[in-house]
C-alpha cells in the first residue's frame, strides 16, 4: 500500500458530513471539524484554513487548528495576491505585509515548522472572470522535511475532503459577512439615534461623530474636519475624539483630507507610508505610526461640508469594503446630524443678534436733526479757530478737547485729507455719522469717545505728516477707510475683554466666539450698521468695488486692533521696508492702526500717567467681577496685587517700543516718539523705585 493509500484509508466521509450538519452554518465551528479531519487523515500537528472574502479582497484567519483566536485576522490579498500564493505557497505570506498573520501563526504551532499550503478551487468562478478563482487556502504544518510522503499524495487528499466541505464553508463565510453588515447596520442605527441627540451642542456633537466614526470602523485614531466656507480650508478642532487645543487648518486640496474634500470620493489607504499624499512629518512629531488610513466626505444634502479621516485598523492591517460601507453610511447620518447643528447654531446666534440690538437701541438714541443743523452751522465759525499746525503735531493732546469740539475736529479730518471732497461725502451725513459714532460709545474710563478720537487724530497726523497719500502709499479709499475704522474700531466697548466675554458666556461671545476677537468683530459690527444707516451713508459714492474694497480694509483694521492679532503678524511686520509697503497694503495699515491705538503711549508724561489710571480702573473693575464670578484675575486685573509702574513698564518694553520702531525704521521722522516713550519709561521707573507698591485707583 502506498503512502497516498495509507492516507487515504483513514478518510471517513459519513462521520465528517456528520459532523459537518452538527455544526450547521457556524463558520468558527465548521473550520474546527474540517481542521481536526485534515489532521486526523494527513498526521499533520496543524491544519487551518485562510478563507478568501471577495467583497473586501481578504483572507482571513479565525482558527488554527482546533484553537479560536482570542481576534480574527484579517489581511489584504488581492487577484495578484492569490496568484502569487499559488505559484510560490506560504512563502508568499511571509513578509512585512503579513506580519501580524505570522505572528499568530508562530505563536501557535512555533517558528520551526514547515507549513504547506493549498489553494481551493471556488466553484463558480472562473479564471477570466476578474474576481478570485480561488475560495480558500488550506495549510498543513509538517514536522519534517524529509517526510516520505508527496505534497501530490496530500493535495490528492485536500481536494477529496473538499468535494465534501467547500459547499458548508462558503455558506458559512457568506453568512457570516452578512450577519457582520448587519450587526454594523444596527450600531450605525443606534449611532444615528446618539447623533441626533447632540445636535444642539456643535462641539458636542463634533466629539460625538468622531468617537462613533472611530467605535464603528475599530480605529486608533479619528480626527474631524470642516470646509471653511470662506477660504475653503479644511479645519479640525476635534482630534482623537477630544477637543483640540489648537485648531488645524489644511490648505484647499493638500494632502489626503483635501483631496477627498475635493474629489467628494472615499479614500482607503491600505500603507500611508507608500501613498504620495501622505504626510509624514505629524507621525515624526507625534511619534505615533500611522499605518492605514480610511478618509471620506461628509455632505449635507447639496454639498461636501467636511472630511471624516481614520487612522490604523485596531484588529486588523486595513480597513476593509465592510468599513467603506459603513462609512458611507455613515456620512450621511453625520451630514444631516452637522447641517441641523449648524441651523441651530444659527438660530441661536440670531437671538444673541437680536438680544444685541435691543441693548444698542436702548442705549443709542437718533441724532435730532435740529442737533445736526444747529452744528452745522457752527462748524463755519469753528474752523477758524483751529490751529492746523500745532493740531497735525505728534505732540498735540487731543484729550483736552471738549466732546463737541472734538465731532468739529473729527470732520475737519476729513476735509483737509480732501476726502470729504474726492468722494462726494454730504456734509450732514458725515455730521450724522461722527455723532452716531459718539453716541455708539459708552461711558467707560478708557474705551469710551475720547479714545476713539485720540486714536483718530494719530492717524491723521500719520497721513499728514508723513504725506502717506500723496507718496502714493495709501489710496484715497484706503485712506478713507483707516479714519473710518480709527473711529469705530472701539464701538460700543463694555470695559472687559475678549478672556472675560469668554468666560462670562456673555452675548457677545455666543456670537463671536467661535471666530475669535470677540470684542472687535462686535465693534466691526456697530461700525457696519452705522454706516448702513440711511442718514449716515458716507460711503454712498462708491461704486460696488470699492464699497466693498472699504468695508474689507475697515473689517481688517478694527481686527488688528486685537492685540493677539499684532503678535500673530509681528514677524511679518519686522520685514517692511520702505521700498515693499506698496506690496503689503494691508500689512502696513494694520501697523498704523496699531500705532495708533497705542498712541497714548508717545504723549508727554501728564497725558500717558492719566491714560495709565484710566485702562487701570477698567482693568480692576473686571477684576473685581472676575472674583465675583469666583475667577483669580490676572494681576493687573488685580487691584490688590498690580503694580502700576511695575506692568507699564513691561507693557512699553515689550509692545509699545517694538512696534513703533518698525514704523520709525520706514519712517525716520517718527524717532522723536520713541524718545517720548523712553522718557515715560524712565520716569515709570523713577515711579517704582520711589513707591515700589504704588497703586493709583481705589476701590
Amino acid at each position: 500500500m502506498s503512502v497516498g493509500e495509507e492516507i487515504g484509508s483513514k478518510m471517513n466521509h459519513l462521520t465528517l458530513i456528520e459532523e459537518l450538519s452538527i455544526a450547521g452554518t457556524d463558520s468558527i465551528q465548521l473550520q474546527c471539524v474540517v481542521n481536526r479531519y485534515l489532521q486526523d487523515v494527513t498526521g499533520a500537528p496543524v491544519a487551518f484554513l485562510v478563507p478568501l472574502i471577495p467583497t473586501s479582497d481578504e483572507g482571513l484567519l479565525q482558527v488554527v487548528g482546533g484553537k479560536v483566536l482570542d481576534k480574527e485576522i484579517r489581511f489584504s490579498v488581492t487577484s495578484d495576491d492569490v496568484n502569487k500564493v499559488t505559484k510560490n505557497g506560504f512563502s508568499f505570506l511571509v513578509n512585512e505585509k503579513h506580519n501580524e498573520f505570522l505572528e499568530m501563526i508562530e505563536k501557535t504551532i512555533g517558528k520551526e515548522q514547515n507549513i504547506l499550503l493549498f489553494d481551493i478551487k471556488h466553484p463558480q468562478k472562473s479564471p477570466g472572470s476578474g474576481n478570485h478563482h480561488v475560495a480558500l487556502f488550506v495549510s498543513l504544518v509538517i514536522e519534517d522535511k524529509s517526510t516520505t510522503v508527496k505534497r501530490e499524495d496530500y493535495e490528492k487528499i485536500i481536494q477529496e475532503v473538499f468535494r465534501y466541505t467547500l459547499g458548508h464553508l462558503l455558506t458559512a463565510f457568506e453568512l457570516f459577512e452578512e450577519k457582520r453588515v448587519r450587526d454594523q447596520c444596527q450600531n450605525l442605527l443606534r449611532v444615528a439615534r446618539r447623533l441626533l441627540g447632540k445636535i444642539g451642542d456643535l462641539g458636542k456633537l463634533m466629539r460625538g461623530v468622531m468617537a462613533e466614526a472611530k467605535d464603528l470602523a475599530n480605529a486608533e485614531r479619528c480626527s474631524l474636519f470642516l470646509i471653511d466656507k470662506y477660504t475653503g480650508e479644511l479645519v479640525s478642532k476635534v482630534f482623537d475624539g477630544n477637543e483640540a487645543t489648537e485648531e488645524l487648518r489644511i490648505e484647499n486640496g493638500q494632502g489626503i483630507a483635501g483631496h477627498v474634500a475635493n474629489t467628494g470620493k472615499l479614500l482607503n489607504i491600505r500603507n500611508a507610508y507608500q501613498h504620495p499624499l501622505f504626510y509624514k512629518g505629524v507621525d515624526e512629531l507625534t511619534g505615533f505610526k500611522t499605518r492605514s488610513i480610511l478618509c471620506f466626505p461628509i455632505c449635507d444634502e447639496e454639498n461636501i461640508i467636511g472630511v471624516a479621516q481614520l487612522c490604523n485598523k485596531a484588529n486588523g492591517f486595513h480597513f476593509d469594503k465592510c468599513d467603506e460601507e459603513i462609512a458611507t453610511a455613515f456620512s450621511i447620518y453625520c451630514g444631516i446630524s452637522i447641517m441641523h447643528a449648524l441651523v441651530h447654531e444659527r438660530v441661536q446666534k440670531a437671538e444673541a443678534r437680536h438680544k444685541l440690538s435691543q441693548e444698542l437701541l436702548l442705549h443709542h438714541m437718533k441724532v435730532p436733526e435740529d442737533d445736526v443743523q444747529s452744528i452745522l452751522l457752527d462748524m463755519q465759525n469753528f474752523g477758524n479757530k483751529i490751529d492746523a499746525c500745532a493740531f497735525s503735531s505728534f505732540d498735540y493732546c487731543p484729550r483736552d478737547i471738549e466732546r463737541i469740539s472734538s465731532v468739529y475736529m473729527s470732520f475737519q479730518m476729513f476735509s483737509d485729507l480732501g476726502l470729504v471732497q474726492k468722494f462726494k461725502i454730504p456734509k450732514d451725513k458725515l455730521l450724522r455719522f461722527l455723532l452716531l459714532v459718539q453716541k455708539g460709545y459708552r461711558d467707560m474710563p478708557y474705551h469710551n469717545w475720547t479714545h476713539a478720537f485720540s486714536v483718530t487724530h494719530f492717524g491723521f497726523c500719520l497721513l499728514k505728516n508723513l504725506q502717506l497719500i500723496e507718496r502714493g502709499m495709501v489710496t484715497d479709499l484706503q485712506a478713507l477707510a483707516f479714519l473710518v475704522a480709527c473711529l469705530c474700531h472701539d464701538l460700543d466697548h463694555r470695559g472687559t475683554n475678549n478672556s472675560y466675554q469668554k468666560h462670562s458666556r456673555s452675548s457677545l461671545a455666543k456670537l463671536y466666539s467661535s471666530e475669535g476677537s470677540v470684542n472687535e468683530r462686535h465693534h466691526l459690527s456697530q461700525a457696519i450698521c452705522i454706516l448702513n444707516d440711511a442718514n449716515c451713508k458716507i460711503l454712498d459714492s462708491l461704486d460696488n468695488h470699492q464699497f466693498k474694497e472699504c468695508i474689507d480694509v475697515i473689517g481688517e483694521l478694527i481686527l488688528a486692533t486685537d492685540l493677539a492679532q499684532h503678535f500673530r503678524i509681528i514677524s511679518n511686520l519686522r520685514q517692511l521696508t520702505m521700498e515693499n509697503l506698496k506690496l503689503k497694503p494691508m500689512l502696513f495699515l494694520s501697523l498704523l492702526m496699531t500705532c495708533c491705538d497705542l498712541s497714548d503711549q508717545v504723549k508727554p508724561w501728564p497725558t500717558t500717567q492719566f491714560v495709565a489710571e484710566l485702562v487701570y480702573a477698567e482693568f480692576f473693575a473686571q477684576g473685581d467681577l472676575e472674583k465675583e464670578m469666583g475667577l483669580s484675575p490676572k494681576e493687573m486685573m488685580d487691584r490688590q496685587k498690580a503694580c502700576i509702574p511695575e506692568l507699564q513698564i513691561e507693557f512699553i518694553t515689550t509692545v509699545v517700543r517694538p512696534t513703533f520702531e518698525i514704523l520709525a525704521h520706514i519712517f525716520p521722522e517718527i524717532t522723536p516718539c520713541l524718545d517720548t516713550i523712553d522718557d515715560n519709561r524712565r520716569n515709570w521707573v523713577m515711579l517704582r523705585e520711589q513707591q515700589p507698591y504704588y497703586n493709583c485707583i481705589t476701590p
